[in-house]
């Protein structure tokens, strides 16, 4: 193995930790509330989010496979878009766990900085994956599942929540 192997699997790790962090930020900055509802979630019921991911995203994920091995360049093109839906879902509803993990590594100065929380349980939990075979093969498909799931169960409390009482 020479030198431009090694730097090549080394940048596409670091591309991938960064980006994935970059995905967790940026779902708290454009969704808040929706994260704050995943964090939520994981805190209360963490073993139903894997659950819940497990029953809605495996047969997504299975459809869209399925679609994009086979079938005109339409229904390829569907089948694609469908498992990175998933696999963006996943990550959306992840940035709970990592607002919930961010929550215990939290530092005094970070009042009013709510996505320094995410930052930081997101490095930690991005270098949970990226560790050889247990973080490729577990944590992350518990991780984008348990997110998908979250993000699914959050979405459906938002629903159930009353309208925001006005003021006269």
């Amino acid at each position: 193995m020479i030198m431009a192997d090694v730097l090549q699997v080394t940048f596409i790790i670091l591309g991938f930790y960064v980006t994935t962090v970059a995905y967790w930020v940026a779902a708290r900055g454009l969704v808040p509330k929706a994260v704050e509802r995943c964090a939520t979630r994981y805190g209360e019921t963490p073993w139903r989010c894997l659950i819940v991911g497990l029953l809605v995203g495996v047969p997504m994920v299975t459809l869209g496979l399925a679609m994009a091995n086979g079938g005109a360049a339409p229904v390829k093109t569907v089948g694609i878009l469908l498992v990175m839906v998933v696999f963006l879902c996943g990550l959306f509803g992840s940035a709970g766990l990592c607002q919930r993990m961010g929550q215990g590594l939290r530092k005094v100065d970070d009042e009013g900085q709510e996505w320094l929380g995410v930052k930081r349980g997101g490095t930690v939990l991005g270098l949970m994956m990226i560790f050889p075979v247990l973080g490729w093969f577990l944590v992350i498909p518990v991780t984008l599942l348990s997110g998908m799931g979250a993000l699914f169960l959050s979405w459906r409390d938002g629903r159930k929540m009353p309208p925001p009482l006005t003021e006269a």
